[in-house]
């Protein structure tokens, strides 16, 4: 009986051997442990899933090293958060006191709080991403956004306070930025940390793969401190080319994409295809390359402007989904209205090239000691409006005698501050300071976002004055003669704000809209309350 007790005892750990080998696939059992709360891994079964094509692939995902917003959103969150009017309100913040100066700042965090690998969020998670893209060593995109703060500290496991230098109004905004853990990332060069790849977040959405080249996957997380998403897998797929991209939506390969203004008037005709027209304070602009010798000179660069008709640009080429632009703040609450419009005048234009010395030659093309009204505009091949904003201003600058040509090429092969002229994309609906201190302030020249190398000191005086007063009414006064100061030394020929177009399955249902930024950043903003019905 010994024996064949043995016996029966070996068969039947044999057979659970067996039954564990046949379980697994590439080593990885089939039933593998979400390391956040010990259940089975929801990627496994997926359940409903939402494909979204993108327009482009980020390098990095990472909310203190790039500005990739929508994905950013999903993975990660912030002590506060944009509402539907673009307010900043407390998220991961249960509250938060300003002191009467408007110096100092405390927080006091929501409690368990996890991140997506289980461990608990902490005011020193808090501290240590703000150190970070304060640390000039961390190639932030965002820093000079944050260096208003003498010092952050952890008060209690759950409580942060943020002193100031100097008042700071758009801080609350700024602080909508995602929370990365220290635990993963502490020690380790944050610019080339695996993190990068494999982020780790608090969001409704934890990742879960990327396929380079092709898309990233998400997976609604279960443990997440707000309202538990009802889609459960959302993939961001790459499909630079637009008429790809429309194509997939009309094959129902994906599910929702962005749309140029050319595919509005086709997809509206498929009953399966919703299509969301949102208010943007999205602009398009060329920008003045300030090392080229030709833009130094203002009145060139106001001749370039006056022969610009942004109306036919609005008609023509975004179909009427857009309006002429004039200002970067155009669609914020402290536009000015009263500044130079640069309206379309072809006489102005001949007028200040004429007074700034450039005549006409044999073949009508300008010339001055010898050289040529000539330049190049870049646009990226893969923007189809940006290449036709680019081919029409060459062609449009040709009747004030400038020979222009536009080069459409890849991202892959693109400098922006190293090309003459640039057709860019920019814009953001909330507070005054965004998009603007990192666009035209001097201090970003060379490692920040002011390609053009665009200086100004009466410009950096009004930027760093309204980013530092309290008095919304004062502040409203420098914005708008920080505009008075843009248009009389342009740093670009502002164009037209676009409005930002998407087409979505009409299986899709939750979706909210509101003003958005560049290239409709921001439309995925409320995703984990979106449905989808079959």
């Amino acid at each position: 009986m010994r024996k064949q007790s043995k016996w029966i005892v070996i068969a039947l750990l044999a057979l659970a051997m067996l039954l564990q080998a046949c379980g697994q696939e590439d080593g990885k059992p089939a039933n593998s442990a979400n390391p956040a709360n010990g259940k089975a891994d929801p990627a496994e079964s997926a359940g409903n899933t939402l494909i979204y094509a993108a327009e482009t692939e980020f390098d990095k995902i990472n909310p203190v090293l790039e500005d990739t917003v929508d994905i950013n959103n999903l993975i990660f969150r912030g002590l506060m958060r944009f509402d539907e009017t673009n307010t900043p309100q407390p998220d991961m913040a249960e509250s938060y006191e300003i002191s009467p100066d408007g110096l100092v700042y405390q927080f006091k965090l929501k409690q368990g709080i996890r991140f997506h690998d289980g461990q608990e969020l902490t005011a020193e998670d808090v501290v240590f991403t703000i150190s970070s893209i304060l640390d000039e060593q961390v190639q932030s995109v965002v820093r000079s956004e944050f260096v208003q703060i003498d010092s952050i500290e952890a008060v209690h496991d759950h409580e942060v306070k943020i002193t100031l230098k100097q008042p700071f109004p758009p801080l609350l905004d700024k602080l909508t930025i995602g929370i990365v853990p220290k635990h993963a990332l502490d020690g380790q060069d944050m610019n080339t940390a695996d993190f990068n790849q494999n982020p780790i977040g608090t969001g409704p959405y934890r990742f879960v793969k990327w396929d380079r080249g092709q898309s990233v996957t998400l997976q609604a997380y279960p443990e997440y401190y707000g309202k538990r998403a009802s889609i459960d897998r959302v993939i961001v797929k790459f499909v630079p080319d637009s008429s790809v991209r429309m194509l997939q939506l009309e094959t129902g390969e994906v599910d929702m994409a962005y749309l140029e203004p050319s595919a509005v008037e086709k997809m509206s005709k498929n009953d399966k295809i919703a299509i969301y027209k949102s208010p943007s304070a999205d602009y398009r602009a060329m920008m003045y390359n300030m090392n080229f010798e030709l833009f130094q000179d203002v009145n060139v660069r106001k001749a370039l402007n006056y022969a610009v008709d942004r109306a036919a640009v609005v008609d023509g080429i975004l179909l009427g989904y857009g309006e002429p632009a004039y200002s970067p703040l155009q669609m914020n609450k402290f536009a000015n209205e009263q500044i130079e419009k640069y309206e379309y005048n072809l006489d102005k234009a001949d007028e200040y090239l004429t007074a700034a010395g450039w005549i006409p030659g044999s073949d009508q093309i300008r010339v001055k000691d010898g050289k040529r009204l000539a330049f190049t505009i870049t646009a990226p091949s893969s923007d189809p409006v940006r290449v036709q904003l680019a081919t029409y201003l060459a062609s449009q600058l040709k009747k004030i005698g400038a020979d222009v040509n536009a080069a459409a090429l890849d991202w892959s092969v693109i400098d922006i501050s190293k090309t003459e002229a640039f057709m860019l994309g920019w814009g953001s609906p909330f507070d005054a300071d965004d998009h603007t201190y990192r666009l035209f302030h001097s201090s970003e020249i060379g490692s920040g976002t002011n390609y053009g190398s665009y200086s100004d000191p009466a410009v950096d005086k009004l930027l760093e004055e309204a980013r530092t007063t309290a008095d919304t009414v004062k502040r409203e006064e420098l914005y708008k003669q920080f505009q008075q100061a843009l248009a009389e030394n342009p740093p670009y020929i502002f164009i037209a704000y676009q409005h930002a177009l998407y087409g979505v399955n009409q299986k899709v249902k939750g979706i909210k809209i509101k003003t958005l930024g560049h290239h409709g950043a921001g439309f995925l903003w409320n995703l984990e309350e979106w449905t989808l019905h079959d």
